[in-house]
Order: C-alpha cells, then sequence, then structure tokens
C-alpha cells in the first residue's frame, strides 16, 4: 500500500499538467511581444485565434491555445 505522500505528489503531478489557466488580451499581447493595440488590431483582422471563453465582455485565452499559435509560428503561420 502507498503512503500518504506518495499519494500527495502523484495529485500534485496530476493537477500541475491539467491546469490551462486563462489569460486576459493584456497577458496575451504581452505573452507575443507585441503592444495592446496591435494585438487587438491582429485580433480583428482575424490573425490570432478565436478566444476560448467570454466572461461577460471581457475575451479570455486557454495558455495552451496561445502557446499552440505561437509555437506554430505566429501570425507568419498564417502566410
Amino acid at each position: 500500500m502507498r503512503n500518504t505522500a506518495e499519494l500527495v505528489e502523484d495529485r500534485a503531478d496530476i493537477e500541475s499538467t491539467q491546469v490551462d489557466k486563462y489569460m486576459t488580451r493584456k497577458e496575451v499581447a504581452e505573452r507575443c511581444r507585441v503592444p495592446l493595440s496591435t494585438f487587438d488590431s491582429l485580433r480583428r483582422q482575424a490573425r490570432v485565434p478565436f478566444p476560448d471563453a467570454h466572461v461577460g465582455k471581457h475575451m479570455l485565452w486557454r495558455t495552451s491555445t496561445i502557446e499552440a499559435f505561437l509555437d506554430s509560428g505566429g501570425t507568419h503561420g498564417l502566410r
């Protein structure tokens, strides 16, 4: 039988891999290393991924969505 410390470590490992934080426009712009105004322009041109969620008027993106977008080349991958 496993001890409590092993079970707690396993649970922490599982939770850390499942956490996919939501990011605001400002956080996404910072992660993409562009000014917020540039990010908004790219968003209006549909050159960045659509938001994963909306809370009221606020748009939110999952960290994994933005990481995948950047890994694929960002806006350069859209050509």
